[in-house]
């Protein structure tokens, strides 16, 4: 356990992943969860048909992979 000073205001129980870098500096990057993983059965391409979102089939960074 580390002790985070109270002025970087971060809520109780927040996981943090350690990573080390090859100049032996340690951070703690957050933990991220996958905001589907509660509904697995969500159809996220019929909902963004369903609200008529238009897709112009570019990619501009990840966000149009599947």
């Amino acid at each position: 356990m580390i002790t985070i000073p109270a002025e970087f205001k971060i809520d109780e129980n927040v996981e943090f992943t350690p990573i080390k870098d090859e100049n032996g500096v340690i951070s703690f990057v957050p933990v991220h969860r996958n905001i589907f993983e509660q509904n697995p059965d969500y159809d996220f391409k019929k909902a963004i048909k369903q609200m008529k979102i238009q897709d112009n089939g570019k990619n501009i960074g990840k966000e149009n992979v599947w």
